[in-house]
């Protein structure tokens, strides 16, 4: 379960959207700042709307039917296809975004003893080869969600689910077309570095 990516500064966002990948973006209005997200807390999303590719402000997790103060941040792609109904549906259906980030990160199972005494989980980041991590998303309203699905080669070892992360040609297949080939990720290469133990 992926809480927490970096989102980049705003200038190399623009400059990844625009110039490299030559997208017609809205002048965003939104913070200059690189900064890491944790659900709950607020960050650009890139989605169609009005006619327009925008970056738009967003809560990171749905309100949760069940507890209110617990949101609901990761949306497994496999519940879109499963004949019971989910939360999800209609956002997967006709509300779907990219989460731009630096890096993401996640927690392995393996601990470690750190000098306080106390256990904990061993950390790694992880990155796509390209200057901006693309990761698929869904959105409603105010608030939207990263998408995950089975963990590629890369992420197995850490983790048993991966952000679906999404490479430049693959972007508007994700926002505007059918997406049942994205589910596989075994052909997206991240970058997986280890990060320093709490002492």
């Amino acid at each position: 379960m992926c809480n927490q990516f970096r989102i980049p500064k705003l200038a190399l966002i623009k400059q990844y959207l625009t110039e490299d990948l030559d997208l017609p973006l809205v002048e965003p209005k939104i913070n200059d700042e690189e900064k890491d997200v944790f659900p709950n807390q607020t960050a650009p999303v890139l989605l169609y709307q009005n006619n327009q590719l925008q970056l738009v402000n967003k809560n990171w997790g749905y309100p949760s039917p069940v507890d209110a103060n617990k949101p609901l941040f990761n949306a497994r792609i496999e519940r879109f296809y499963e004949p019971k109904p989910s939360m999800w549906d209609e956002s997967f259906a006709k509300q779907r975004c990219i989460i731009l980030a630096s890096e993401f990160f996640e927690y392995a199972k393996n601990t470690y003893q750190a000098d306080n005494g106390k256990k904990y989980h061993e950390r790694y980041s992880f990155k796509s080869k390209q200057p901006i991590t693309m990761i698929a998303g869904i959105y409603d309203h105010n608030n939207f969600a990263m998408v995950t699905t089975d963990p590629n080669s890369d992420m197995r070892p850490i983790h048993n689910r991966m952000p679906l992360v999404i490479e430049p040609s693959e972007l508007r297949r994700w926002l505007f077309q059918n997406f049942t080939s994205l589910i596989n990720r075994d052909s997206i290469s991240l970058s997986v570095q280890k990060q320093p133990h709490k002492k």
